[in-house]
């Protein structure tokens, strides 16, 4: 048996280590298809990707920030541009180290003298511990001695000269040399890797430029070439409103920084940081040009290449009429400093013969704002803000026109009229008898027209003339009482305020204008509080508050039959210089944020009492439309509203003056819209009257042709006159 499994062991044996032989065959047979599969893998499906990380190895693309695209008017003039200038760039090469960048800084300092920047402590204590070692035994002797024998860590002694030195001891020790290469040595140690970083770009001289080309060799990183900042042909105007851009030195704000890193922005980028600058930021910064760099091993920069150029920045065109803003800049600016000049002379006058029983503040007259668009479309032609600052300089105060809200008086109430048409208390030509109101606890009101007097007026009549009467007994009427004398004031009038609060919205009061600026004010609405006399105030103007600028848009309202367009502060953005028809990107059109429901005999008797304020009167009943003495002779004729709001200013009872208007009445091109807020509570005084007619006479003249006429001329005796009698 035994023998049996022996002998056939024998035969089998071949055919064992045959299979064997062939399996591992077949191991090493699957083994090689499989590393050459991953070969043809690597070679032919990442052979792109690992060619890329090799070239990377030694090529750097780095992107530069283009020039910023221009803004202008609407007519092309240039409002904000780009002003070349020499620059000294620094490119940090790769696995460069302090030491290394300072002996750069150190050669540079010895061509170029820095502006003149504050270095802070910590920077001037830190090249003293790493320049003037010794001078800190000066210093802290007794740690310094610790730190020779050993006892003292130079961490610990730094920290103890930072506590103890001080800027005068840094006085001591450094020099203006060490300054001027401090401030380039920070620059420098703080820029990215091949990222270009200027390093100086304000005030860099032809010698300087000159020495830098001659004496520093390209390969550390110093090269010179041009920038741009901007520059702003008009100084002033407009200033805040057409924003600001970063310098190099500020890069991203920091509230922006992660928003624009995530945009493919650097952190030294120059960026829009306010206003048009910030709003556009991505139609003016434009395309980067892109540099290739080649580095050797150590990261030193051997070669560039612009891979791509880049494209400088869109140009955004405004609805401004840049002439237009400057004349009205002037024009505001005169009346300011007349009507500050008279309060100041009234004040010293009073004060010696105290015969007028208001109280002046100077100070208080210190804002003028005003503004002007085209009412069929929305632009905005001019937004001027002047205002007398704290050091008796005027400055501007544009912004304030959508920024700030106040109380505006009687300017409003053709907006009461139209709810009273709305919400079918009336028709056109309704009568109110204007007297005297006297309610069951006593509370009397009036108009400021007519005190002791009975009137009856009409809607078109009591705007002409500005009756408050006419105005309380609306609002009653809408809470459901019409007014009955001896009365009990209404409990609750929440939601007629309402009512009321919504109408007033639909011609822009209390709600967005659209405008494409950014922090536009709504103003404050407060609740009634069950208070009736509140409610009948709001009526004439004298609660919620409103910006100039939504003032603008409610009258423009009006002047455009009934439709509220949208406002608008940029009109376009284009390609290209504004002399060769460049294509238009983008376009702001007329937008219609909603029209007034009103018919057309309504409005047009809406129309017919603001034209009223300024040419109606009715002389046998010594009736005058409230503006008829500064307006009457315009030619064209035009319309608007005057208003004055009492309100509190800094402790003190002040009167907002307001006026409104559009011109010419038949086919208005213009609405304008002015505040004059925190004015002596004196009774009467319009100084807007004469600010509004200046504005009128001077879009006359650029926009119809018609002769310049002079501002009106303040005559002091007469104003101080008319503050004794208390009458005008």
């Amino acid at each position: 048996m035994k023998r049996t499994k022996i002998k056939n062991y024998k035969i089998n044996a071949p055919q064992i280590l045959k299979s064997r032989i062939n399996f591992i065959l077949l191991i090493v047979f699957l083994l090689c298809l499989t590393l050459v599969i991953r070969l043809g893998q690597l070679q032919i499906v990442e052979g792109d990707t690992y060619q890329e990380q090799i070239e990377n190895a030694s090529y750097v693309e780095v992107n530069n920030s283009a020039p910023r695209g221009n803004i202008y008017d609407r007519n092309g003039e240039l409002l904000v541009g780009n002003e070349s200038v020499r620059t000294v760039f620094f490119t940090r090469h790769r696995n460069m180290l302090p030491n290394d960048i300072l002996s750069i800084a150190r050669e540079l300092s010895e061509v170029i003298e820095m502006p003149d920047e504050t270095v802070g402590l910590r920077d001037r204590q830190d090249f003293v511990l790493n320049n003037y070692f010794e001078n800190v035994s000066n210093i802290i002797p007794e740690q310094y001695d610790m730190f020779q024998t050993g006892s003292l860590s130079f961490n610990d002694l730094a920290q103890e000269f930072y506590d103890v030195s001080t800027m005068d001891d840094m006085d001591r020790i450094l020099d203006d040399d060490d300054l001027n290469l401090i401030k380039i040595y920070i620059k420098m140690v703080n820029a990215q890797e091949l990222q270009p970083t200027i390093i100086k770009n304000e005030g860099v001289s032809e010698k300087e430029f000159a020495d830098i080309n001659e004496n520093i060799d390209p390969i550390s990183g110093v090269t010179t070439g041009m920038d741009w900042k901007r520059e702003y042909p008009y100084d002033e105007s407009l200033r805040v409103i057409l924003g600001d851009v970063s310098t190099a030195t500020e890069g991203l704000p920091a509230e922006l920084a992660e928003y624009y890193v995530a945009q493919g922005y650097s952190r030294n980028d120059r960026v829009g940081k306010s206003y048009l600058e910030l709003m556009y930021e991505e139609v003016l910064s434009g395309e980067k040009e892109v540099i290739k760099y080649s580095t050797d091993r150590s990261g030193t920069v051997i070669n560039q290449e612009v891979f791509d150029p880049g494209a400088p920045g869109d140009d955004i065109y405004l609805t401004i009429d840049i002439e237009l803003q400057q004349e009205l800049e002037d024009l505001a600016e005169y009346h300011l400093l007349q009507l500050r000049s008279i309060a100041e002379r009234t004040a010293e006058r009073n004060d010696a013969q105290g015969n007028i029983d208001y109280t002046i503040i100077p100070d208080h007259v210190s804002t003028v704002l005003l503004a002007v668009q085209d009412p069929n479309n929305g632009d905005i032609l001019a937004m001027v803000g002047k205002q007398i600052n704290d050091d008796g300089n005027i400055v501007e105060f544009d912004y304030a026109n959508f920024t700030t809200t106040y109380a505006v008086g009687s300017s409003i109430k053709a907006a009461v009229i139209a709810a009273g048409y709305i919400n079918d208390l009336y028709s056109p030509g309704h009568i109110v008898t204007d007297r005297r109101m006297v309610f069951q606890d006593g509370t009397s009101v009036t108009s400021l027209f007519n005190r002791n007097s009975v009137y009856d007026v009409t809607d078109r009549e009591a705007l002409m003339v500005s009756s408050n009467i006419y105005m309380f007994q609306t609002a009653l009427l809408l809470a459901g009482e019409p007014y009955v004398e001896g009365m009990q004031v209404p409990a609750n009038v929440e939601t007629a305020g309402r009512q009321l609060r919504s109408v007033f919205q639909s011609f822009g009061l209390g709600s967005s204008t659209g405008l494409d600026l950014p922090n536009e004010a709504e103003g404050i609405s407060p609740p009634f509080d069950y208070n009736a006399m509140e409610y009948l105030n709001f009526s004439i103007g004298q609660l919620d508050t409103y910006s100039n600028m939504q003032l603008l848009q409610y009258i423009s309202t009006i002047a455009a039959d009934g439709q509220r367009m949208k406002h608008n502060i940029v009109k376009e953005v284009r390609k290209g210089d504004p002399n060769n028809e460049s294509p238009i990107i983008a376009s702001e059109g007329p937008e219609v944020l909603n029209i007034l429901e009103l018919n057309d005999t309504e409005l047009g008797q809406i129309q017919l009492g603001l034209h009223d304020v300024f040419h109606g009167s009715d002389q046998n009943r010594n009736l005058w439309g409230t503006a008829y003495l500064t307006h009457s002779d315009l030619e064209p004729e035009a319309a608007g509203k005057t208003g004055t709001a009492e309100a509190f200013y800094e402790g003190e009872q002040v009167l907002n003056h307001t006026f409104v208007g559009y011109a010419p009445y038949e086919e208005p091109s213009m609405a304008f819209s002015v505040v004059i807020p925190h004015m002596p509570l004196v009774i009467p005084y319009f100084p807007t009257n004469h600010i509004s007619r200046d504005v009128i006479n001077k879009y006359y003249e650029l926009y119809e042709g018609q002769p310049a006429q002079s501002y009106f001329q303040y005559d002091f005796e007469e104003i101080y006159q008319g503050f004794v009698r208390g009458t005008f």
